[in-house]
């Protein structure tokens, strides 16, 4: 029997942008961040490499376990770049990229607020304007 497909039901897009996580308070028993790991504030700079309506992916140099909640900050360009979308977003997906280690996450929206969705549709609207699309 072969296994089902996934399909996705939205456009991903490619994108280099960088971004802030953060563990939702809720779960810091069960996954903490110590200094040692980078975090500053509470918060750990990523890289995001995909977004969707769905959801996005992000390359960590820490390790964070499947299904675990984040608070995800996308932000924009120059020295104290603007916070493009703020959300809370769930790890589906953990990829083992290179020995540095560094990880790629995918995640999938959870919980949106409506200034979140707004956030994302204005984001969306941009980079399909630059795709084409």
């Amino acid at each position: 029997m072969q296994p089902p497909v996934i399909v996705r039901n939205s456009i991903r897009y490619d994108v280099c942008l960088r971004g802030m996580v953060s563990v939702i308070d809720e779960q810091v028993g069960g996954v903490r961040l110590t200094t040692a790991s980078g975090v500053r504030n509470g918060w750990l700079d990523v890289d995001v490499v995909d977004l969707a309506t769905g959801g996005l992916g992000f390359i960590s140099s820490i390790f964070f376990p499947r299904r675990v909640l984040l608070r995800v900050r996308v932000l924009g360009q120059g020295d104290t770049p603007p916070t493009l979308l703020e959300c809370t977003a769930r790890v589906q997906r953990v990829c083992m990229t290179d020995r540095r280690p560094a990880y790629l996450m995918g995640c999938a929206f959870e919980a949106q607020t409506p200034q979140a969705d707004a956030q994302l549709a204005a984001l969306i609207g941009l980079l399909a304007g630059m795709d084409g699309h």
